[in-house]
């Protein structure tokens, strides 16, 4: 869910005009370019420094200040004038941005700040965050305004790297600093006179202006920890301080999309003002862009893809025409903060995933393949790739039961009337290879088995440190800290994963490589993919289940039956679901009854085959059928192929069709082989599901 930012956030841009000049003229200019810049007099301030910086050339200060004077008077526009001067600044003040810890001076940390500011708006998130934070060691000592605007900005900047837990430590400690200022200017009212008091009260209330912005940044932090209770006493502290704002309605919107109640979602969505067709230069967002994509996110939660994917292309479309109407708009260059205006990338993605979850691969390759010039080092886009080749491949397993498929095995007859005979074949053909090498990006399963190799490459081993983060505020975090434990990578335009989506994830991704393997007959790499599947210590039932079908089917193809038939005890079998063990444990905790029900369904691309134990159960003894029958024992393999068959019913899927059909010729059993054709050749074909 995107979220709008609040319209009255503070300047990003900083001046130091708290040098000591050399004379009282250059004392008295100084403080009327603070003067008009307060008055965003931009200009004039302009004109003074140009006369400042003609006395004092060499001098640091003044030529920041005419820096940022600048950038101001040509709205953030000339980004590549403005960095080059702070690194002709950071030169005349002989720093270096590696040499942030031998500061000498507090006032050199504005040139840092606004470095970092600089490096937000162009969304080189860390690097800013590391700048940063080696600045807040200097926070104490700092001028209390730019000690506000840095920590300000390192929540921002943490909340978009979506670190809650250090955003929140940060507001904390803001917190108490401003709660500090507040006893102090108190004292100092009731000791000062009238003219004390009034700088006091002024204070005090720009003060309490910074609140509702510290309540709105408290309430994201809560939303992302998954703390509802203490994001919703926020949430109203913030409507009672500025109201029913757009931001504030995007807010409580996406409270209630983590919370599950998507149709109150919509209607909260809904209630904000109608969103402007073009971006604003202030927050360098679009609104109609933010406001379809949510209701597309909103919708897949909901399980309606194909209404998704609609929302998402009409965000599309709001994206393009917002980029080409803001680049006609001027032929200048374009203010700093629109640097990140287009979400094209994000969209795609977004869009590839609905229409995967819609049945629609090659259109969701199309749309993701586009997106790994962007978002490669994310292992869940390699993945989804690998999954839109699979489809791609085999869209469904309703297809087996088509008559089509059965028919396939008569090859012919000849002779008429009881001496007419049946010509057979070979049974089920295989689909054939598309034969490329799998560097051609296309929806082939050799480029699946490229995806997957890469999104098993991208994932962290089992002996990487964790990175968690230890904030100062565990106190007033409460419950909320246990919720996001264990970031180990970022994953983006998602959030990062955690340990346990780590480990749920390479499930999935040893998964899919077996079957791959499997379907390019590498069975080496099938049996070796499987049999770390099994191996792994967080293993839903689902996996297990097909883990073992896959060890056994590798093993078959590699000639080592009686391994396989360790594998396919049905017996054993007592679990196919598609929940992990964190999740049944959380259930049984919270006495949740409907949570495994909603995890299983959530978000499935068909529903999961089989649906029962005892549907599983039949397709493992049809496997054990078909080994039995590989290895001759023809009367045991008949009497598990019996078993499955009772439970699957008719129509049989092609496979256990003509297995049936050659047990039965080879037990001599001729008419009951007719039999078997004329009865399954009379079953019509079943709709797809």
């Amino acid at each position: 869910m995107a979220e709008a930012k609040s319209d009255d956030a503070d300047k990003n841009m900083d001046s130091c005009f708290n040098m000591r000049p050399v004379t009282e003229r250059e004392r008295d200019m100084a403080q009327q370019t603070q003067v008009e810049f307060d008055k965003g007099n931009y200009s004039a301030c302009v004109s003074i420094l140009n006369k400042l910086t003609g006395s004092r050339p060499d001098d640091p200060k003044v030529t920041l200040n005419k820096a940022v004077a600048e950038y101001y008077q040509c709205e953030f526009r000339k980004t590549d004038d403005f960095k080059r001067v702070l690194t002709d600044v950071c030169a005349k003040a002989n720093l270096t941005v590696d040499g942030i810890n031998g500061l000498d001076d507090v006032d050199q940390c504005v040139i840092y700040y606004n470095q970092a500011v600089v490096l937000y708006y162009q969304k080189q998130y860390n690097a800013a965050i590391t700048l940063l934070d080696k600045l807040f060691q200097f926070v104490e000592p700092m001028e209390e305004s730019l000690a506000r605007k840095v920590m300000f900005l390192l929540v921002e900047l943490y909340l978009t790297t979506r670190q809650p837990e250090k955003a929140m430590g940060m507001l904390t400690f803001l917190e108490k600093m401003l709660l500090g200022n507040g006893v102090k200017l108190q004292q100092a009212t009731e000791k000062e006179g009238s003219e004390e008091k009034e700088g006091s009260t002024s204070e005090t209330s720009a003060l309490d202006a910074l609140r509702p912005q510290i309540s709105h940044y408290k309430a994201r932090c809560y939303m992302m920890l998954k703390s509802l209770k203490s994001c919703k006493r926020e949430l109203k502290v913030l409507v009672n301080a500025v109201g029913m704002t757009t931001p504030v309605l995007y807010l409580k919107s996406q409270f209630e999309y983590v919370r599950g109640n998507y149709r109150k979602a919509i209607k909260v969505l809904n209630t904000a003002a109608q969103p402007a067709p073009k971006p604003t230069s202030k927050t360098g967002e679009c609104l109609p862009v933010m406001y379809y994509n949510n209701l597309a996110v909103i919708h897949f939660h909901m399980r309606k893809h194909h209404l998704g994917s609609f929302y998402l292309r009409r965000a599309v479309q709001e994206n393009s025409q917002a980029v080409k109407e803001f680049s006609q708009s001027s032929t200048a260059s374009h203010p700093a903060v629109t640097i990140g205006l287009s979400r094209h990338f994000e969209l795609l993605y977004n869009m590839g995933v609905q229409l995967l979850h819609c049945g629609k691969p090659l259109a969701a390759f199309d749309c993701l393949i586009e997106t790994v010039q962007v978002f490669q080092v994310n292992p869940r886009l390699w993945l989804r790739l690998a999954e839109c080749c699979i489809m791609a491949h085999r869209p469904n397993n309703n297809e087996d039961r088509n008559l089509s498929e059965r028919i396939e095995v008569i090859q012919g007859s000849v002779g008429s009337g009881i001496h007419r005979k049946l010509i057979l074949g070979t049974g089920a053909k295989e689909k054939r290879l598309s034969g490329d090498s799998g560097a051609i990006p296309m929806a082939s399963l050799e480029f699946a088995s490229l995806c997957l190799k890469n999104a098993m490459l991208l994932l962290p081993t089992s002996n990487t440190p964790l990175s968690v983060s230890s904030p100062s505020a565990a106190d007033d975090m409460g419950d909320c800290r246990s919720a996001s434990e264990g970031v180990l990578i970022p994953a983006p335009p998602g959030n990062p994963m955690k340990m346990s989506e780590v480990a749920n994830l390479r499930c999935s991704v040893l998964a899919a490589s077996a079957y791959v393997s499997l379907c390019l007959n590498d069975h080496l790499m099938a049996l070796r993919y499987a049999e770390q599947l099994l191996w792994q210590p967080r293993l839903s039932g689902a996996h297990s289940y097909i883990g073992h079908l896959y060890v056994a089917e590798a093993q078959v193809a590699l000639d080592r039956i009686s391994y396989a038939i360790d594998h396919l005890n049905a017996d054993l079998l007592t679990d196919i679901s598609t929940v992990y063990p964190e999740q049944k444990q959380d259930s049984e905790r919270n006495g949740d009854k409907d949570t495994q029900d909603q995890s299983e369904t959530k978000g499935a691309l068909y529903p999961w085959s089989p649906r029962d134990l005892q549907c599983a159960k039949a397709i493992m003894q049809y496997n054990l059928a078909t080994a039995h029958a590989i290895r001759s024992e023809y009367e045991k393999a008949l009497v598990n192929l019996s078993k499955s068959t009772q439970t699957i019913g008719l129509p049989l899927p092609v496979h256990m069709y003509f297995l049936k059909l050659y047990l039965e010729l080879m037990e001599g059993h001729r008419k009951t082989a007719q039999n078997i054709i004329k009865e399954h050749f009379g079953h019509a074909t079943p709709n797809r599901g």
